[in-house]
């Protein structure tokens, strides 16, 4: 049998359409138990075609992810529609809203699914998490934010955004009728830590 030669065109279409496919139902059901023979099925392509961009189910959905943070991050640039900077309320809005969104993906991820992906991440030789990284995407974000504060604790201010995505992995162990109050004092803790006032 002759295997296919796509065209870079071609795979990057194949692609974007396996991502559509795939993120309900990594929403749904989480890295581990996420189908690729129902999204190569759902697609119109053979799981070989599939392994030939990707080479495992944990390098996929960790593209998935990247590509989701910068679409996170180009929302955020784009709604300051030509202004300098997010007036303080306004921020904090908007850092509510990326909470809510990175909750709204890890929902259904298992800590199988972390740990997966954490082994991708060790063979990749990358550190994980990787405050270089993080401080640079913190960084961004907060140059187009009023009233942040000159000295940054790019650590805390990164753990306790993890923290809220943590709780909405896990959050049949919480108290449910306190769930957000939780999730709003840890945003006004990260509040602290970001703005002046």
């Amino acid at each position: 049998m002759r295997t296919r030669t796509f065209s870079t065109e071609e795979k990057e279409e194949l692609k974007k359409k396996m991502k559509a496919v795939a993120w309900p139902m990594l929403k749904e059901h989480g890295l581990i138990h996420m189908s690729i023979s129902k999204l190569t099925s759902e697609v119109g392509i053979g799981k070989s075609t599939f392994y030939s961009f990707y080479s495992s189910k944990e390098e996929f959905v960790d593209e998935m992810l990247n590509d989701n943070r910068k679409k996170i991050l180009d929302s955020i640039k784009a709604g300051l529609n030509g202004r300098e900077k997010y007036p303080v309320s306004e921020a904090k809005e908007v850092i509510r809203n990326m909470i809510n969104k990175t909750g709204d993906i890890y929902r259904n991820f298992s800590k199988e699914d972390e740990e997966a992906l954490k082994r991708l991440k060790d063979n990749q030789k990358e550190a994980y998490p990787d405050i270089n990284k993080e401080t640079v995407i913190i960084d961004y974000i907060l140059s187009m934010m009023e009233g942040t504060k000159k000295e940054i604790d790019y650590a805390m201010i990164s753990n306790l955004m993890k923290l809220t995505a943590v709780m909405s992995e896990n959050k049949e162990v919480f108290h449910l009728e306190k769930y957000q109050s939780v999730v709003e004092k840890i945003t006004d803790l990260l509040f602290d830590e970001v703005f002046e006032v």
